[in-house]
């Protein structure tokens, strides 16, 4: 069964959401280490290229720092990236 999904027994709304929370965070990071990979010289890309990965990037740390800082709100990001 998907870790995310397995409900563990007695555990609590708090317990749960850092047991996500700290799977999540630690999977993006590694994701986000990967992209800086492809600044590399083994790869070739625009300026503009970079900016929109990083513009890409920050409009959606941007969304989850509002998801955060509002109470309750469960807007789902609807953005696709390409480039």
């Amino acid at each position: 069964m998907d870790d995310e999904k397995e409900e563990v027994q007695g555990e609590t709304k708090e317990q749960r959401f850092q047991r996500l929370a700290t799977k999540r965070t630690q999977a993006a990071l590694e994701k986000i280490r990967l992209l800086g990979n492809l600044s590399g010289s083994s790869y070739s890309y625009t300026l503009e290229q970079a900016d929109r990965i990083l513009g890409a990037l920050r409009a959606e740390v941007d969304a989850v720092e509002a998801k955060f800082n509002r109470a309750g709100g469960r807007q789902k990001s609807e953005n696709k990236f390409s480039l």
